[in-house]
């Protein structure tokens, strides 16, 4: 698999929680099944809004849980891209994490986490 691509695609969310400055959720996908995925709020917010075309203040429990979600997950890391360099951010050996992601769907603005790549 291309390092770029999506690693998880086409998955649901089964449960959120913001206990902090992050967002905890679990997806219905077998190799992460009932394992808490985090994600940044700065990440996760900023894809909100123009997907729901509302502030995502105002996006409901059930239209996160009711759609699909196409994400990019590691174990023990998560990236970030400067320019069209990956950067690595090493954290908890054990946690998951989520770097990007986006409702699944036609009209996505991208096929891969680097646009055209």
């Amino acid at each position: 698999m291309n390092k770029l691509d999506w690693t998880h695609k086409n998955v649901k969310m089964t449960d959120i929680r913001k206990p902090g400055d992050l967002y905890l959720f679990t997806i219905n996908h077998l190799d992460v099944k009932d394992v808490p995925l985090k994600v940044s709020e700065n990440v996760f917010e900023k894809r909100l809004s123009p997907y729901f075309l509302k502030s995502w203040a105002e996006v409901t429990r059930g239209e996160l849980l009711g759609v699909e979600w196409n994400m990019y997950i590691t174990q023990g890391f998560y990236i970030k891209l400067s320019g069209t360099e990956i950067i690595e951010h090493p954290k908890d050996d054990d946690g998951w994490y989520v770097s990007f992601l986006e409702i699944a769907g036609p009209l996505g603005s991208f096929q891969s986490v680097l646009k055209n790549k």
